[in-house]
């Protein structure tokens, strides 16, 4: 089961890391976001693009960091005894998966743009399994 919880923490900070990278890596909004503004890139003002760029960056920043720390915590977790992770490493996963996911709804929610939704909810549910995983595993290792 410990296994099974690290593999999903490493999907999952994969996953962050690669999303990071790639709002980072943006030098104008997506398609969904176009769809969303029903504008082109092109039409918006220099400063509307420097906002929206910087709100992206933002974005990316955090997902690289979030993912950045889950893989290393996971990493370390497999190395040496992940009792200093127990609390972290969930709540780094799941709070900034979930975060991703509310935003990701707003947009879908509120707008005509089609953004990723349904990646974005797997992506919570697989930092929720591999919580529990983790819990119960550590249960496990507490009853011996």
């Amino acid at each position: 089961m410990f296994r099974l919880s690290i593999a999903l923490f490493a999907f999952v900070g994969l996953s962050l890391l690669l999303v990071g990278c790639v709002y980072l890596s943006l030098s104008q909004f997506m398609p969904y976001h176009a769809e969303a503004l029903q504008l082109d890139w092109s039409s918006l003002d220099a400063n509307f693009q420097g906002l929206i760029l910087g709100f992206l960056k933002g974005l990316g920043s955090g997902a690289f960091v979030a993912g950045t720390a889950v893989l290393w915590m996971a990493g370390k977790s497999l190395r040496e005894s992940p009792r200093p992770f127990v609390v972290l490493m969930p709540f780094v996963a799941t709070s900034y998966s979930s975060l991703l996911c509310f935003a990701t709804y707003t947009v879908y929610a509120n707008t005509p743009g089609n953004p990723p939704l349904l990646l974005n909810f797997l992506l919570v549910v697989a930092s929720v399994l591999a919580s529990v995983a983790l819990a119960v595993s550590r249960r496990d290792v507490a009853g011996k």
